[in-house]
């Protein structure tokens, strides 16, 4: 299957890796792409003084394992030896199915150096639903670690019926008895070939897949390496999936920054273990992280060491970035990107709310419907160009067409630029315009959420004659009484019960919302159901449609 991809890509000079120099080279006192190349694939020969520290420790229910920098190395190596073993060659596409591991990212490294496809779906994924995709891209191979691979159990016939394999990643570790492996050449890396396909969240529409050439990944990890800036030896902590574009270029940056990667599970307690245990430096995260935080006893986490507190992949609330600098003097610094851009902006001491300024070559306008550039304050579209962009979406040329143009990203975020610094306001999909008035569907769930009868909220658009567009919220409700009042079987019953709720709500808005953000539409759920969601964790609006629940 091919990639088809019509927007222009932009000039390179060759496609392997150019070592003219004796060492490593700096551009500007960065790190250039050739050293992160380096890092990357020969950490031991580049990163001498770190051969025998931890280059990452993972920690699970079970237990907690480490391995060193030269461990890593050789991870690689035997882990490019086990692919060609088992027939994988160029353009071969590889999906990845599993949790963080050292085995994991090895092996992604290792079917880059053969010049093959990654293509990573996110672990919490069903076995079908990794049939689909590996059918739908053209694996070869499904990857995935001892644990989930015992589910695969059943669906293992189904898989080889379509000609696929499915691996135990921690096999490609078991090398006992079969020697030093060699080294991986690095300047034998195709840069310009399609190195990585990462699904996107699927939030507002079906997943698609983003491919990204190895040129465009090292470029983008160069420049976060350059604005992350911490010293070797030092501590980063990750709960993050790799198989998201967020957790993927973390992990990729504090390698290369020499830091002790820590990866924790999804699972807020073993975060908070993690930071007892290893004092980190750098932590990444998602928003409700560093809400657990603020839940636990005051005195109870020590965040003394952390200088950079990276926060992303779902909106940073006003609420939220408050508290936090409140209560742990510690700023959460908003970072911007998506699956098709990679990591394109990161705030480390602009305006609070801001995602700060772009990195590197980045470029970042604001854009009306006819993709003209607006002025310094104005709302509109968030475009994106440089050379760190997605080739395009894997066999979907319609789809590509619609988000690439002319070396632009035409992102589907609502944003304002202000001396530099991005502003967004949100998807175009959690834009209400009321009245001509632009609403933030966040603002009012975050209002919402401080309700004493919400246990979970979102807020969408209805289309209306008069306004344009008006606010609808679908409300999970804390109390159980009051919701089984509006599934009785008596009409009247149930009508009386909506009323008072809607009566309540209407108040509560009206204290703590301008009259713009007041939803006009109530949808009430049983405490016992939940909002759909992505498998990233995000409300999946695309499924709240009008009537969905009724």
């Amino acid at each position: 299957m091919q990639m088809k991809v019509k927007p222009e890509r932009l000039e390179v000079p060759n496609s392997s890796v150019d070592f003219a120099s004796a060492g490593p080279k700096e551009v500007n006192g960065s790190l250039s792409q050739d050293e992160v190349i380096l890092r990357l694939f020969a950490p031991s020969n580049n990163l001498q003084e770190l051969r025998n520290k931890q280059a990452i420790v993972v920690i699970s229910a079970e237990k907690e394992r480490a391995v060193s920098h030269k461990q890593v190395e050789n991870l690689l190596a035997h882990a490019i030896e086990q692919l060609r073993e088992r027939g994988v060659k160029e353009s071969d596409k590889l999906v990845f199915f599993s949790e963080n591991s050292p085995e994991l990212t090895s092996t992604i490294l290792a079917c880059w150096a053969l010049k093959s496809m990654a293509v990573l779906i996110d672990f919490r994924a069903k076995p079908t639903d990794v049939l689909a995709m590996s059918k739908k891209v053209g694996a070869k191979a499904v990857i995935t670690s001892k644990k989930l691979y015992r589910n695969f159990v059943s669906e293992t016939n189904l898989f080889r019926e379509e000609g696929l394999d499915v691996l135990d990643v921690s096999l490609f570790a078991d090398f006992k008895d079969k020697g030093q492996p060699s080294p991986f050449d690095a300047k034998t890396l195709d840069l310009d070939r399609p190195a990585l396909a990462i699904l996107t969240s699927g939030t507002t529409g079906t997943p698609k897949a983003a491919v990204h050439n190895l040129r465009s990944l090292m470029r983008n990890i160069a420049d976060l390496a350059d604005v992350v800036n911490l010293q070797k030896n030092l501590t980063a902590l990750t709960p993050l999936p790799i198989s998201h574009i967020y957790g993927l270029s973390v992990f990729l940056v504090a390698q290369v920054l020499g830091l002790k990667t820590v990866l924790t599970d999804l699972d807020p307690v073993g975060f908070v273990k993690a930071i007892h245990r290893h004092k980190p430096h750098l932590i990444a995260a998602l928003p409700q992280f560093y809400g657990a935080l603020l839940s636990a006893p005051k005195g109870f986490i020590d965040l003394t060491d952390a200088t950079l507190l990276l926060c992303g992949g779902a909106p940073l609330t006003v609420s939220l970035a408050e508290k936090f600098e409140a209560r742990f003097d510690k700023r959460l610094n908003n970072g911007y990107g998506s699956t098709e851009s990679k990591i394109v902006a990161l705030n480390k001491d602009g305006p609070a709310l801001s995602v700060g300024k772009p990195i590197g070559g980045v470029k970042i306008d604001i854009v009306n419907e006819q993709g003209e550039v607006l002025t310094d304050g104005s709302c509109g579209e968030v475009r994106i160009s440089g050379p760190i962009l997605m080739d395009g979406y894997l066999d979907n040329e319609n789809a590509t067409n619609k988000v690439l143009h002319d070396g632009h990203y035409y992102s589907g975020d609502f944003g304002r630029l202000e001396d530099g610094n991005l502003f967004v306001i949100g998807r175009k999909g959690d834009i209400v315009i009321v009245g001509g008035v632009v609403v933030r569907a966040g603002d009012v769930e975050e209002a919402l959420r401080n309700y004493r009868e919400v246990k979970d909220v979102a807020v969408t658009a209805l289309q209306n004659k008069r306004l344009g567009q008006i606010i609808k919220a679908s409300v999970v409700l804390m109390d159980d009484e009051v919701a089984k009042k509006l599934k009785s079987n008596d009409r009247n019953e149930c009508r009386e019960a909506q009323r008072q709720l809607e009566c309540q709500f209407r108040a509560f808005c009206k204290k703590h919302l301008s009259r713009y953000k007041r939803p006009m539409k109530w949808e009430f759920l049983d405490p016992h159901d939940s909002l759909p969601k992505t498998l990233a964790g995000k409300t999946d609006k695309k499924m709240i449609a009008p009537g969905h629940y009724s």
